[in-house]
């Protein structure tokens, strides 16, 4: 299974699938399409990712696998290529919030971190003003450029 860019006609699903996992997706719409990935099993979307980009930084958001696909490594997957997008667009650091996996983040190289570290217009998203608490946890990490080489993407066929 291979990440593809998000499509438009991907919108709908990649809101239920965050639904489900009780992630935001309330401010989700089609301009995010551009920077999400989704994973695809048997023609239904079973993984996503999103990258709101800030300059030379960037909020991961909506990491998200469908339950019964967990603990098969496609959240590593979708971490990978979402990191190696985020260097081809010239991000060096990555911030995140997250209320439920902080420990999958930091085993992942994510740090914890103050809100006030990551910079103002990555403080200016929505996902920090208004979407997720002031308990959730914020992490980030450094992006090392040999990353971007790792992952190849695909744009999605036509057909759904």
């Amino acid at each position: 299974m291979k990440p593809e860019l998000a499509s438009a006609a991907d919108l709908t699903k990649i809101r239920s699938l965050l639904r489900t996992c009780e992630l935001p997706e309330i401010d989700l719409d089609l301009g995010h399409m551009g920077d999400f990935l989704v994973l695809r099993a048997g023609g239904s979307l079973v993984g996503c990712v999103g990258l709101e980009r800030a300059g030379d930084a960037g909020l991961l958001r909506s990491l998200a696998v469908a339950h019964e696909r967990r603990s098969a490594g496609l959240g590593d997957v979708l971490m990978r290529a979402i990191e190696a997008r985020a260097v081809a667009a010239g991000v060096h650091r990555l911030f995140l919030l997250t209320t439920t996996a902080p420990n999958f983040f930091a085993s992942r190289g994510y740090r914890p971190c103050s809100r006030v570290d990551a910079p103002d217009a990555i403080r200016a998203l929505t996902e920090f003003t208004s979407i997720c608490p002031a308990s959730a946890a914020c992490m980030s990490r450094s992006l090392d450029r040999s990353i971007s080489r790792q992952e190849q993407f695909h744009r999605p066929s036509t057909s759904t």
